[in-house]
């Protein structure tokens, strides 16, 4: 005999894949996240240390010397040492610059 409804056959495409590509990006970032937020736990871990224990007895009293003689430091003879790249332009940093451009620019175009 024959059936007035056709049978129900059930047939995926070749090209869909078992898991949406939403759901296999969603995992992927959810991974990618969770693996950057260890890495960021175990940085923070090593980048905060615990604060220096007080120095008692001898230590301290030595220390409270340093402090009390730190303005001292501050009427030392404050003295001009000439050196290069100190912010302003000088006749060897100018003859440098040119003498280095000129020079890169023809090896680039000899080579």
């Amino acid at each position: 005999l024959l059936s007035a409804t056709p049978p129900k056959v059930f047939l995926t495409p070749a090209s869909a894949p078992c898991i949406s590509e939403a759901a296999m990006a969603a995992r992927l970032n959810l991974l990618s996240v969770a693996l950057l937020a260890v890495c960021a736990v175990c940085l923070l871990n090593t980048a905060f240390v615990a604060a220096p224990a007080q120095p008692r007895g001898a230590a301290a009293t030595i220390a409270a010397l340093a402090a009390a003689g730190a303005p001292l430091a501050a009427l030392a003879n404050d003295e001009l040492l000439e050196y290069n790249m100190a912010g302003e332009f000088t006749t060897f940093m100018t003859g440098g610059y040119f003498a280095v451009t000129l020079g890169y620019t023809a090896i680039s175009f000899v080579s």
